[in-house]
């Protein structure tokens, strides 16, 4: 009845103003209401719908999680402009060139070198002074040294013809300080491995890392890694200790390594074992000079210690025979060591008859190992409503038909298997985008063609190309949407992590920023915690009425004492409406809320981390006939906590 009233005040005045009779200044605000009904379930609202993905698409990896502070660790990189000198020196990219004093000799680039890498050679001939190399990290940003903590050492060296002496430090920026320092005896014409540690006697937030020769002799580098000791790694693991535990306090309760990363040719998970300055390098999709240094088994090693649910992705053409070897390494002799529950196999594909064909082929192998993996499908996405999944028109993807995923679910239905279908939703924001619009008839489409094959569809990527309250509000509205959904057992959203001032690819969407030496949210991070903090697990029936620009759901706990109201408003306008609880009744005069708001491009700063943040306050909730007022702020999430 609310509804149709609605409807004859605005056709009443839509006359009034047709005559003259009435004013747009004058039209009364049709009133807006928030009905939540806690006693009428509409289903269950999954604990993995604050999820991220993680790739190395901006170093997210590299420079970031992974605790290896050195960029540029195997020299692959042909020499910069920066790098060149009046001695016509050849130091590789990442890397810098250092003469002090009055050195005599000369860097330069050696093929053919270590594990079939390049190296870098430092020759000596005579003077006085040092030549050698110094590495400032990621975008040579600087190194951050804590005062008297271990810093681990790997070093890959060869002398050339005899042995010499070579010089490892931490330094400052331009090496007038020196924090620590090894003398390191290297042997002739053959590649050893020198592990030790550093320890600087100050703090620097913006130091690096020198290779030196102070004496005559000639030495190439193959490999370094340098990392804080276990005090700055999370668990032991080969994982920045700092990044991990906001990554956690952040929410995140599922994590999805993969992208368009694993669709390059060198992208194999076997490349990605044993020891790390062995593993070999690769063209990578968003960095042509990528490294297996960090790889398929360290992310799920940090998944297990960090308490995530976990995906891995594959390149689709893995082979069959390496991919049941996987399964074997993972259910047989590391079963206690991981948790395994699905595999995805491709990103963004063309799900044809070629894809299907590869897919059943590591199906077979996968399954072998262990039937009971949840397969994933990596699907596209979609920006028309799906009327009919086997002749689909105007996608703008140029996808036809889902003829591909109908055969997948035929195989897996005669196999036993289940499969799950990965779509990728678009959430620039600030409202609803078409993607998101069209998901329910893909999920339409896929239930229709299923025939009885057990099957679910995920979204592992919501994308934005932005980081401010715009993307806050769409991974909002995506997330409430999903809610009220209620088919979708999964959302991670795309990119978890980004190395501050770091986009080189355009996808400037990441959710927690970093530099060397600190970590902070952006506002759409902001979201995935609030979400995550008041995450319950039933979803209760709750409808908008009287128009207006609000987007709610709500959640309630499974012995019925806690309510949550999830609200957003993706305008520029405050909006009031009346809210309704039904069915419940608080015991608690105060509701806990917590809101997230600002301007559409607010984001946070390293000068300003806190610059976007949530508040929290406390709203006397004092209902007249089971009702009172919230007015909701501009652009804003707004979670109300009644208990």
């Amino acid at each position: 009845m609310k509804d149709e009233s609605a409807k004859l005040l605005l056709c009443i005045c839509a006359a009034l103003l047709a005559f003259g009779l009435l004013t747009p200044a004058r039209i009364p605000a049709a009133e807006v209401t928030i009905d939540v009904h806690a006693d009428q379930d509409v289903g269950r609202v999954s604990r993995l719908l604050t999820g991220a993905c993680i790739e190395d698409v901006n170093h997210e990896i590299y420079g970031g999680l992974y605790s290896q502070m050195i960029f540029g660790e195997s020299f692959l990189e042909p020499p910069s402009k920066a790098s060149a000198t009046a001695y016509l020196d050849a130091v590789s990219g990442m890397w810098q060139a250092v003469r002090r004093g009055s050195p005599e000799g000369k860097l330069e680039l050696v093929s053919n070198a270590y594990e079939g890498h390049q190296a870098q050679r430092i020759t000596m001939t005579g003077g006085a002074g040092e030549i050698g190399v110094v590495n400032r990290s990621l975008n040579h940003w600087g190194m951050n040294f804590v005062a008297d903590r271990p810093y681990g050492v790997i070093l890959s060296v060869r002398a050339e013809k005899a042995a010499a002496t070579l010089t490892v430090a931490l330094e400052n920026h331009d090496g007038s300080r020196t924090y620590a320092e090894r003398k390191l005896d290297v042997a002739a014409d053959q590649w050893s491995t020198l592990q030790f540690l550093l320890t600087p006697n100050a703090a620097d937030s913006n130091g690096r890392f020198a290779v030196l020769l102070k004496q005559p002799g000639s030495v190439s580098v193959g490999y370094v890694h340098l990392e804080p000791g276990g005090w700055g790694r999370f668990k032991d693991l080969p994982v920045r200790r700092d990044v991990a535990e906001a990554m956690i306090d952040q929410g995140i309760k599922v994590l999805r390594y993969g992208g368009s990363m694993v669709n390059t040719e060198g992208y194999r998970w076997k490349k990605m074992t044993g020891m790390r300055d062995q593993r070999p390098a690769y063209s990578g999709t968003w960095y042509k000079y990528s490294t297996n240094g960090w790889g398929i088994f360290d992310f799920m090693d940090f998944c297990e210690a960090a308490g995530f649910e976990y995906v891995p992705d594959f390149n689709i053409n893995e082979s069959p025979s390496d991919m049941a070897e996987f399964v074997e390494r993972v259910t047989g002799c590391y079963r206690e060591r991981y948790h395994l529950k699905y595999i995805e196999l491709g990103n963004e594909e063309r799900v044809d008859d070629n894809y299907a064909t590869k897919f059943e082929a590591l199906a077979l192998a996968i399954w072998a190992k262990d039937p009971k993996l949840i397969l994933v499908v990596g699907d596209f996405q979609y920006e028309h409503k799906i009327v009919d999944p086997l002749r689909i028109t105007g996608a703008d993807s140029k996808i036809t038909s889902l003829a591909g995923q109908q055969r997948i679910l035929k195989f897996a239905k005669q196999h036993g298997g289940e499969v799950w279908f990965d779509v990728h939703v678009w959430t620039e924001g600030p409202g609803r985008t078409v993607s998101l619009d069209a998901l329910p008839s893909y999920i339409d489409a896929i239930d229709k063609l299923a025939d009885g094959a057990k099957h679910r569809v995920v979204v592992f990527e919501l994308n934005a190309n932005n980081h401010d309250i715009r993307r806050a509000l769409g991974n909002a509205l995506a997330i409430n949407a999903i809610e009220r959904d209620g088919r979708l057992p999964i959302c991670c959203s795309a990119n978890g992590l980004q190395p501050d001032g770091q986009n080189d690819n355009g996808w400037d969407q990441g959710l927690l920023f970093f530099n060397p030496s600190k970590t902070w949210l952006q506002p759409p991070g902001y979201v995935t915690q609030m979400i995550s903090r008041n995450y319950l697990p039933q979803a209760v029936k709750c409808a908008v009425q009287g128009g207006g620009p609000l987007d709610a759901v709500a959640r309630r706990s499974e012995d019925g004492k806690t309510l949550v109201l999830q609200v957003v408003n993706a305008t520029d306008q405050a909006a009031a409406a009346t809210v309704h609880l039904n069915g419940f009744a608080p015991q608690k005069p105060a509701a806990k809320v917590t809101e997230l708001s600002g301007p559409m491009n607010a984001v946070n700063t390293a000068d300003q981390p806190n610059a976007v943040t949530p508040r929290s306050i406390d709203w006397q909730f004092k209902p007249t006939a089971g009702a009172a007022s919230y007015t909701f702020p501009p652009r804003s999430l707004t979670i109300i906590r009644f208990e």
